[in-house]
Formats: C-alpha cells, structure tokens, sequence
C-alpha cells in the first residue's frame, strides 16, 4: 500500500463551552470534564499547550477515540500518548513538534494521525507500522526523502 500524505482536517466544534478563565485552565478543565462524563472526543485547539505534561490527566483518558491538540505550542510528544489505546483520531497539527515517538505506531485503533504544520525533520526507524491506519499528514514539515525510514512508502503490505 502507498501512502498518499495529503489530507485536508476540519475542526470539530468544541467537547464543551466552558467560560474562557486562562487558556491552560480551559484546557485543563475540558480534560477534567471529559474524564467526568466519559466524552470520547476531546477538542483543545489553540488553548496556548506548550507541553502536554502540563495536563497529564490527559494519559488517563484510555476512553477517548479524538483528540484535537492542533494550533498549540506543543514541542515534543510523550511517548505516554500511546496509553490513549481507543484513539481513532489524533490531530496535531499546527504545533512546533520536531519529533514523534515511534510509540504512536503501536496505537491499535488509530486510524487518521495529522502532523501537519509542524518542525519535523525525521520519523523513528519503525514508525509507520500503524495497525490499521489509513491517513497519514505529514505536509509542511522539514521531511526529506532521505530522512525517512527505508521502507515508509512501501507500507501495511
């Protein structure tokens, strides 16, 4: 199978309307809300997340099948991310990350990973062996062809 790395993403309209207290507050709180009430789809586009460590709830929610961290400041992805064993949707674009954990790979359900817009340079030898991924945006990073792995266009044969 080829990988074609083109995607357009739409945003989904926010998990919950919560008064705008701090942007990191906010974020914390639609965390803290979606634990509560079992929300699988959770939405903190563009709440000022530098890091994710900074909400580490968030590795708890094995529930949630999306996740939205797009248009944040978020530099490097915890390895951690990989507990969210329901995740279908993880979208990250449009954040300052350089580089993935080759964790992400091991995700079983994930199905549509957007890392668009972001300061990539490299993917970890082994990333790409999703199990059952069928979208991969990798647009508008630092990729070159012969940074990738060997064998990334040739994948899920």
């Amino acid at each position: 199978m080829v990988w074609n790395t083109a995607v357009v993403m739409s945003h989904q309209p926010p998990v919950s309307c919560i008064p705008n207290t701090g942007k990191m507050s906010k974020a914390k709180k639609v965390v803290e809300e979606a634990k509560e009430i079992g929300n699988p789809e959770i939405d903190l586009v563009d709440k000022g997340i530098s890091s994710l460590d900074e909400i580490p709830s968030l590795f708890s929610l094995a529930h949630i099948t999306r996740l939205s961290l797009s248009h944040n400041k978020i530099q490097s992805v915890p390895a951690a991310l990989a507990s969210l064993v329901n995740l279908e949707i993880l979208n990250l674009a449009n954040n300052h990350i350089q580089e993935l954990p080759v964790s992400l790979s091991s995700l079983p359900k994930l199905r549509i990973l957007n890392v668009s817009l972001n300061r990539l340079y490299t993917l970890p030898r082994g990333f790409g062996v999703f199990p059952v991924l069928e979208i991969l945006d990798l647009t508008y990073n630092n990729l070159n062809e012969k940074d990738l792995p060997g064998n990334f266009f040739i994948m899920g044969m």
